[in-house]
């Protein structure tokens, strides 16, 4: 009799103790391994100043927990319910809820890797932004020429471009316009130390200067070997008060196009056009990189360039010179090359026959092939020095 109640005893103890360690498992078992449950990956939106019961709700509506009590005692107990930093999540099946609250109090939010090359105009940086980052083309805009902002920051230019640094960044998805252009202005104010305001001076020119100088030089040079030389040319014909005739320029008057320039273009009226007006434009036609900015700042010494040309032999390098003479037996080689240049690759595509080597026919309207700088028609500059 007193055998058989021990042993109901025994049973009763050990089923209260595996009501207990299974209670205990249910509830440790999310918190340290996780739920199996719900899609993977799973995007959730957590917003500034929300509780933590309605982030457990986001959470289990988005089947990232199954059990929301248990999310949020464990927060409360692990003292991870004041520490959440909003923005939006992404979450993988299985994640543990001592994982996930960790990543909320970390901040760890879904970031967009976009990379700008050197020499983006605001406009192409405009679109990238919107296919990339989902970001407003028109705000963004808008916020590159807020005065507010411009004068917040010292900028003494109508807009920020060349402000922008080109460079990669992390974006998160609900970035606005305007903290993108802090962003990129932040690492802008990196790159540009006081030693390169002090080299600006010693040169004598301001900031804004140097960076449109470094704009120019970005839309011209493919080689960075000869950065310093372009600068070189630039400051030569600026010392010369001459025409700096930079194509650039003028596909940045007619609203930032990417194409050769055509004699029709030269008739531009704009600011900006530096076949009819002397000195800088008003300001940076591009972002340009750290290389072009110490090149505006370093031109190469000793040279008396006052001329360069594409060589338009398939390598990207100019060929420069220091008289109207020379430039333009520069200029004759340059469509010799091109000529042969599509002989070579039609011969290459019917099979290796030997074509004509003689040069294709030259739109009447267009400007010999990488003529830059070079003289205007009289008409269009009649007070060039060239």
């Amino acid at each position: 009799m007193k055998r058989g109640l021990v042993w109901t005893l025994v049973i009763a103890i050990c089923v209260a103790l595996s009501a207990v360690a299974g209670g205990v498992l249910f509830v440790v078992r999310p918190i340290l391994y996780g739920d199996a449950a719900g899609p993977n990956p799973v995007r959730v939106d957590i917003p500034a100043g929300a509780s933590l019961t309605e982030i457990a709700t986001k959470l289990e509506a988005a089947r990232v927990v199954r059990f929301p009590f248990v999310f949020r005692r464990y927060a409360v107990f692990a003292r991870f319910d004041r520490q959440v930093r909003p923005g939006e999540y992404e979450f993988v099946a299985g994640e543990s809820y001592r994982r996930i609250l960790e990543r909320l109090r970390e901040g760890d939010i879904v970031q967009i890797k976009i990379t700008f090359p050197e020499g983006l105009t605001c406009v192409e940086i405009a679109d990238v932004l919107a296919r990339k980052l989902g970001t407003d083309r028109a705000a963004f805009l808008a916020a590159t020429q807020d005065r507010e902002l411009l004068r917040r920051h010292n900028i003494d230019s109508p807009t920020f471009e060349g402000y922008l640094f080109p460079e990669t960044y992390f974006f998160p998805t609900k970035t606005t316009a305007q903290e993108v252009i802090e962003t990129m202005l932040q690492r802008f104010f990196t790159a540009w130390t006081p030693e390169h305001e002090e080299r600006a001076r010693a040169i004598g020119m301001t900031r804004g200067q140097v960076l449109t100088l470094a704009s120019i030089i970005e839309g011209e040079a493919l080689l960075d070997s000869e950065r310093p030389r372009i600068s070189a040319v630039y400051h030569n014909r600026l010392r010369k008060d001459m025409l700096l005739q930079a194509d650039p320029t003028v596909l940045y008057a007619l609203g930032g196009v990417r194409r050769r320039v055509f004699f029709r273009d030269l008739l531009v009226v704009s600011p900006y056009n530096t076949y009819v007006n002397r000195g800088l434009p008003p300001g940076p036609i591009c972002n340009p990189g750290l290389l072009s900015i110490e090149a505006a700042l370093s031109p190469a010494k000793s040279c008396e360039d006052i001329y360069f040309v594409a060589a338009n032999d398939g390598t990207g390098r100019h060929v420069f010179t220091r008289t109207l003479d020379q430039h333009e037996a520069a200029k004759r080689q340059a469509d010799r090359n091109g000529a042969a240049r599509v002989a070579a690759s039609a011969a290459a595509t019917h099979g290796g026959e030997d074509l004509s080597p003689k040069a294709p026919p030259v739109p009447k309207d267009s400007k010999p092939a990488g003529a830059h700088p070079s003289p205007a028609p009289k008409h269009l500059a009649p007070h060039t020095d060239d």
